[in-house]
């Protein structure tokens, strides 16, 4: 093979390689996951956890749209209050798992976060999100200066 095949094979190879870290990387972190949470037991109320809107469909999150997120600036402000109800879902569960290593955390809760999107409605979410505590914890941190301030 010629020095130009091969330079394009490398390429080829790295490119692919780049596209499937996504999806490796949220594999990876669903593996990291000792048991999986489960909705909360009582019938979904259809409306958001905290501000009593209804809910409707929304947009599922995927290894790659979240990935995409790095290079946009206004990403955070960006984010749903599903998914941001998805993330303390997420978030909570691992907390009753033992400890481990920050990488471990982040990637783990990331894909966790990830897959209750794909796999739960917008109204278990919501309700599974009052269930622990998550109007409380966001009422605290949405007052004046507070970091989630829009």
């Amino acid at each position: 093979m010629r020095a130009a095949g091969r330079a394009w094979l490398s390429v080829v190879v790295l490119a692919a390689g780049i596209g499937l870290l996504p999806g490796l990387l949220y594999l990876l972190g669903l593996a990291l996951v000792e048991g999986w949470p489960k909705p909360a037991d009582r019938a979904p109320s259809g409306v958001a956890a905290c501000s009593g809107e209804p809910r409707m469909g929304f947009q599922q999150m995927n290894p790659w749209s979240f990935t995409a997120r790095f290079f946009d600036p206004g990403a955070l402000k960006k984010a749903t209050d599903i998914e941001r109800e998805a993330f303390w879902v997420a978030r909570r569960h691992l907390m009753r798992q033992p400890q481990h290593d920050m990488l471990r955390w982040h990637l783990s809760s990331t894909a966790l976060t990830i897959w209750i999107t794909r796999h739960w409605s917008a109204a278990q979410i919501a309700d599974t999100a009052r269930k622990e505590d998550f109007c409380r914890a966001w009422s605290k941190r949405r007052g004046p200066g507070g970091p989630m301030k829009r």
